[in-house]
């Protein structure tokens, strides 16, 4: 990834210009490429330790830890990864810590960046001669080394280890090229209509990789980058004022929405969910010039397809997740063969933004290649105008009474309901049935008026048997629904799930 060319370009032309800012804590261009070359010589001075498999780094390379969430010394590390010979393992602060532990005794780095409140991981590090910097003290100003020219990147080399929970709540790890994200920072430029002006804020977390790459592509463009150490509205509203646009996933973005109209946002990009039409109509009212670009994608296989949302219209039916992405083609398969248009199969992907495969887990689920072909196990079908949608993903298909249900059908079908807000429809097991279906809710809509609607939209085999409603829903650390966590609720009867009335 050719990242220090452009963060170079900009400090020596426009050093004074906002680089990124972290909860108030700026860095300008100057100062940034200051920082990565005084890293890159620190980095570069540690003893290599021995080849990793799957982790390709050139002889200078190191691979560091990084274990400090949003906190703003993230920045300046996460943009050393990007720019320099040097790889980051993105671990997530928000794991348990013998999880944290774990990982780093299965993936040795070179160093360990992380918080002072992290003790667990700090000992593990010295246990196995790691050196461990807190970005919280004056560890990582004692870390700093003179500040090195920055070399050329190879583009086959890895800059990011990443891990994805998956299907299962063990991550999996990965390993990504620079030339993966090299390839899709020209794509995404025009198909999400980026300038030097746009000025991106995205509240997520940076271990995450929406947030991450939101991060890598504001910096490719020259533009200012801006985030929160953690989600509090009114912190998001103060630094959302200097943007002028935002990446965020749905959760986030219906938080955004309360509050008066942002008139100075004019793209918006999401990912990570379904957009539903209340949340896009919401965002519509909240940010009335702004252009919205939902995108489908995965960390394994990075964008997939694409559905830009105007005032009035959109580029592929709402219902959809869009069309390929730029130099991406689709294929719905089933027994590795491809299906015709309009029947439902597993999406699979050729192109060149995808990983190679895990560095360990996900045996037999999530990722997976057939030839040419990648897939994260995802259900779906190509519509007659050449949109996808999606049903589910592998595993998650319900079978009731012997009959296929893909859950995603019908969530979009609660979804166009008046008066729900949100909805997650899951298969839970059944003595006689095999599995019956559930649906969780939010929002006052009306139970007679939902099966009503239902009974019209679906046949009676995919219309569910129990209903319950919730206030709030339980998120993950990246702000997606955990499912995981409303299942542990249905089984111990958690009384945040009020069953409505059959």
């Amino acid at each position: 990834m050719p990242l220090c060319n452009a963060i170079r370009t900009f400090a020596r032309q426009r050093p004074d210009a906002l680089a990124v800012c972290l909860s108030g804590s700026r860095l300008d261009y100057g100062t940034l490429h200051e920082r990565i070359t005084r890293l890159h010589g620190a980095l570069s001075a540690l003893p290599g330790a021995a080849p990793r498999p799957g982790v390709a780094l050139p002889e200078s390379g190191r691979l560091f830890a990084l274990s400090a969430g949003n906190h703003p010394a993230a920045a300046s590390l996460l943009v050393t990864a990007l720019s320099t010979p040097h790889a980051v393992a993105l671990l997530d602060p928000g794991w348990p810590e013998a999880l944290l532990v774990q990982t780093l005794t299965r993936l040795p780095p070179d160093a360990v960046f992380c918080l002072s409140s992290q003790g667990g991981l700090i000992e593990a590090a010295g246990r196995l001669g790691i050196p461990a910097i807190r970005v919280d003290t004056a560890d990582l100003d004692a870390f700093l080394g003179p500040p090195q020219e920055l070399p050329w990147t190879e583009p086959a080399t890895t800059f990011m280890v990443g891990f994805t929970s998956g299907t299962t709540s063990r991550p999996k790890g990965f390993a990504r090229s620079r030339h993966s994200w090299s390839a899709s920072l020209g794509a995404g430029r025009e198909a999400f209509a980026l300038t030097e002006h746009s000025h991106t804020f995205a509240p997520g977390p940076l271990a995450h990789g929406i947030t991450l790459y939101a991060l890598a592509e504001t910096l490719d463009l020259g533009a200012g980058f801006h985030g929160i150490e953690s989600f509090e509205l009114a912190a998001a509203h103060r630094a959302m004022a200097e943007a002028r646009r935002i990446v965020a996933v749905p959760t986030m973005l219906g938080a955004l929405c309360r509050g008066p109209a942002q008139e100075q946002i004019t793209e918006i990009t999401t990912a990570g969910a379904k957009l539903d039409p209340k949340l896009l109509a919401r965002a519509r009212d909240t940010f009335p010039k702004a252009r919205l670009h939902e995108y489908y994608g995965a960390s394994e296989l990075g964008f997939v397809s694409l559905n830009t949302h105007g005032r009035e219209s959109s580029s592929a039916p709402a219902h959809s997740v869009g069309h390929p992405f730029p130099h991406v083609a689709l294929s719905i398969r089933k027994d590795r063969a491809e299906v015709p248009q309009g029947e439902t199969g597993t999406i699979f992907v050729r192109g060149d933004l995808a990983i190679d495969g895990y560095l360990w887990g996900g045996r037999n689920s999530g990722f997976r290649r057939e030839g040419p072909w990648a897939t994260v196990g995802d259900i779906g079908r190509l519509n007659s105008d050449g949109s996808l949608s999606i049903m589910g993903r592998e595993g998650g298909m319900v079978i009731t009474s012997g009959h296929n249900v893909y859950p995603q059908e019908i969530e979009t079908a609660l979804a166009g309901i008046p008066g729900i807000e949100g909805a997650v429809v899951m298969g839970v097991t059944h003595a006689s049935r095999g599995q019956e279906i559930i649906a969780i809710l939010q929002g006052e809509a009306a139970i007679d008026e939902i099966r009503a609607r239902l009974a019209i939209a679906l046949p009676r085999y995919k219309l569910p048997r129990h209903f319950y409603r919730l206030t709030d829903w339980p998120l993950t650390g990246s702000g997606k629904i955990a499912r995981a966590t409303l299942m542990d609720w249905l089984k111990r009867k958690d009384a945040r799930l009020v069953t409505l009335a059959n």
